[in-house]
């Protein structure tokens, strides 16, 4: 789980496998802005947790898997799409079809949750947060420092990233299928990545756990991202927002 490296917490909200915690460093802004904001994050958790749920007969995804042809709202069309985008960027490293089960867009959804979660608060006024949703994170406002945690003990970090108006996704090998065998990822331990989108970053983390060093050369020729890999016991760095232990 990516940490954040910060001392002030407003409040942790959860819903079904989503738990999403803010950070919020606007002064001056009146406690009933906040609450407001802190609500609206709350009714888009519990919205998003019914839609893309994989066990809910009455979710969209579910419904999706069954073969239904069914009207889906702007919500889910955006997930979708982000899914294709995802997919032909890192060549089908990343491909929620391709999973057991049928479609399952788990891979982006906590970073695609960090960003509507921190639309919400830009509506609400504020301007400089964080929002961590079960690791993964979406920063704005300022320059926010972030723990890449060691894949064998989460209280420990292999370095730091530095983000700003921006995303941070970690993934691992033992959360991750490899959509081209239907088995676990082989290619890297662990994936962290930094870069403009909360959402690509969740997706682009999956797929370099999936492809690691040698297939996933591609991620290299993203401008403004960068990424640490763990492979074996070793640390593999791309781009300038990693700052190495």
């Amino acid at each position: 789980m990516t940490a954040l490296l910060v001392d002030r917490h407003l409040g942790t909200a959860r819903a079904g496998d989503l738990a999403v915690t803010l950070q919020v460093r606007d002064g001056g802004v009146p406690p009933s802005v906040v609450s407001a904001a802190w609500e609206a994050v709350h009714a888009e958790l519990d919205r998003i947790a019914r839609a893309f749920s994989t066990t809910d007969p009455g979710s969209a995804v579910v419904q999706l898997r069954s073969g239904a042809t069914l009207l889906v709202d702007d919500g889910v069309a955006a997930v979708i799409d982000r899914c294709l985008e995802a997919r032909t960027l890192t060549g089908g490293a990343f491909d929620p079809w391709a999973l057991d089960g049928g479609f399952d867009p788990g891979g982006l959804l906590h970073g695609w949750t960090a960003g509507v979660c921190s639309e919400v608060l830009r509506r609400h006024g504020l301007r400089r947060y964080a929002v961590e949703v079960t690791g993964d994170l979406a920063c704005r406002g300022e320059t926010w420092r972030v723990a890449v945690p060691h894949p064998d003990d989460p209280t420990r970090s292999v370095g730091q990233v530095e983000v700003r108006d921006g995303g941070v996704a970690t993934s691992r090998a033992d959360d991750a299928v490899d959509p081209r065998t239907g088995s676990r990822a082989t290619g890297a331990r662990q994936a962290t990545v930094v870069g403009p989108d909360p959402v690509l970053a969740d997706a682009l983390a999956t797929a370099l756990v999936v492809g690691g060093v040698e297939g996933s050369r591609w991620f290299a020729h993203l401008p403004g991202w960068s990424a640490c890999l763990v492979v074996g016991d070793e640390l593999v760095w791309w781009g300038d927002a990693v700052l190495p232990a």
